[in-house]
């Protein structure tokens, strides 16, 4: 199989087949410290501001992505993405994500992606660095100097991440206030928290008034 077979589709319901297959690639594919259950996927799916799609190869299900195009805002979250485990490697995850930043409404904003974090020495530091590349190859940049934080959404500790910015046109720098305003997004609309949550504060606090891409 190759990547030029995959197909992309957008689906918008949880009785629709593909979802029961999306669930159980992403249940295979994220650890439980980055999943939210089953159930709440079930009604983020009928938000209209998400994006579920779904890559198929021969009417098979074999990735999907999962977007929040925030109201009110020019960003976007990349919250999820995975390929089915046996076919990893063969150009379906760069497929993907090209395919979910040119999708519809998503394509004129900026795309967020929270990515482990290569930052620190930990066991499986090899695996974290390779994942940031795969993003960093497709035209991602991080933000210079920011700690991200990112808030749980299991009983588990969240793992250390890092924030990373994609745009067909990426500028430069970005002001401290717009990154306030989508970190602000994401945790509210994400994550169910405040605007003035303290971890906001945290994370800008000794950060200068233009931050570099890079």
């Amino acid at each position: 199989m190759t990547s030029n077979l995959v197909k992309m589709q957008r689906i918008q319901s949880g009785s629709d087949p593909a979802f029961a297959e999306l669930v159980r690639i992403y249940m295979e594919s994220h650890p439980e410290s980055e999943r939210k259950p089953a159930s709440l996927l079930s009604s983020m799916i009928m938000r209209p501001e998400y994006l579920f799609l779904v890559a198929t190869q021969d009417r098979l299900v074999v990735g999907f992505s999962i977007t929040l195009c925030f109201l009110n805002s020019d960003a976007a979250l990349l919250e999820y993405m995975a390929v089915t485990p046996n076919l990893r490697g063969q150009g379906i995850g760069q497929t993907l994500f090209k395919e979910t930043v040119k999708f519809e409404k998503a394509s004129e904003r900026f795309i967020l992606a929270e990515v482990d974090s290569d930052k620190r020495q930990t066991a499986d530091k090899t695996n974290r660095m390779r994942r940031k590349k795969f993003y960093r190859k497709l035209g991602c940049q991080e933000i210079d100097g920011l700690s991200y934080i990112m808030p749980p959404v299991s009983n588990s500790k969240p793992p250390a991440m890092d924030l990373l910015v994609y745009r067909r046109e990426l500028p430069k720098t970005v002001e401290k206030e717009h990154l306030r305003a989508w970190l602000q997004s994401c945790y509210i609309q994400v994550y169910g928290m405040t605007a003035n949550d303290s971890r906001i504060d945290k994370m800008l606090e000794n950060l200068p008034k233009h931050l570099r891409l890079i």
